[in-house]
């Protein structure tokens, strides 16, 4: 393996962190909580599916999970109905609706296709209120809270990889959506907190997947050519194809078609580290 690749890049989420009850749950609970906070709509069940998430992660510019919530609010508010069950898109037409975007840059598809019913910066920050949660972390943010009861989805997340980053036998990296604050909530859980900074490329950097250029940067630092990317959504193998080096590493159920496409991170170490 030493001779074909040289560099180890991570994405986070659903790679090496489980985040099915915290992302998941955060972009249903933002959505509910945006709707609700207009007096003229009215909130009723719980119509954000895993289906629908699975669909927006199969879409190369639906990277991040707060957009995947912005972009139903918009959506949904752009019906004229007062009740989310009614203005929400089924699966399938929100399937369609993406099959039909051939773009990547979300926000400007929103804002022509639906119009900007909500505030992109208004659902991103309670969004953040969801995952950090009342007390100390979101007070080190001088932020006030406007919900009493949330207890901070980042609790819900658990490794899925046992393996301390210095032990592995290349040089390692990390390319993810995640902002700075919660990579770092991410890096303790995984016990990578003395990871050093400079190798991991955030939002905070200036860079977005799909964009290669997160891939180029590590690369240079870690002074690498031919890396395997680990990752589990449509934008960071739409990543890896526009940087055209070393390999992509499928994890997971959401993506297919893949020739090197394992279950977990685990499994895949296990198999690529022993060839």
């Amino acid at each position: 393996m030493t001779l074909l690749y040289d560099a180890l890049i991570f994405d986070v989420d659903g790679v090496l962190i489980d985040t099915d009850d915290s992302y998941f749950a955060l972009v249903g609970q933002a959505i509910r909580w945006a709707w609700g906070l207009s007096p003229q709509r009215r909130t009723d069940g719980e119509p954000f599916l895993w289906e629908h998430y699975r669909v927006a992660k199969g879409h190369r510019a639906l990277n991040d999970d707060y957009d995947i919530a912005w972009a139903l609010l918009c959506l949904s508010a752009s019906t004229g109905e007062r009740l989310l069950s009614r203005a929400f898109p089924t699966p399938e037409r929100w399937k369609m609706l993406l099959e039909a975007f051939e773009g990547s840059d979300v926000i400007s598809w929103v804002k022509e296709a639906f119009g900007e019913g909500f505030s992109r910066q208004e659902v991103r920050s309670l969004c953040e209120e969801l995952y950090f949660g009342e007390g100390k972390l979101w007070e080190k943010r001088g932020r006030r809270a406007r919900i009493r009861e949330a207890s901070g989805l980042w609790q819900m997340e658990h490794p899925l990889i046992g393996r301390r980053w210095q032990d592995l036998p290349l040089p390692v990296g990390i390319y993810t959506g995640r902002p700075r604050a919660e990579l770092d909530l991410g890096l303790e859980l995984l016990r990578w907190s003395n990871l050093p900074r400079e190798r991991a490329v955030t939002p905070d950097d200036g860079v977005r997947k799909p964009s290669p250029e997160g891939l180029h940067r590590l690369c240079s630092r870690l002074k690498a050519t031919a890396p395997l990317f680990f990752g589990d959504t449509e934008s960071d193998r739409e990543a890896w194809r526009r940087f055209g080096k070393g390999a992509f590493v499928a994890i997971g159920s959401i993506l297919e078609g893949d020739l090197l496409h394992f279950l977990n991170v685990e499994e895949a170490l296990d198999r690529l580290l022993s060839r």
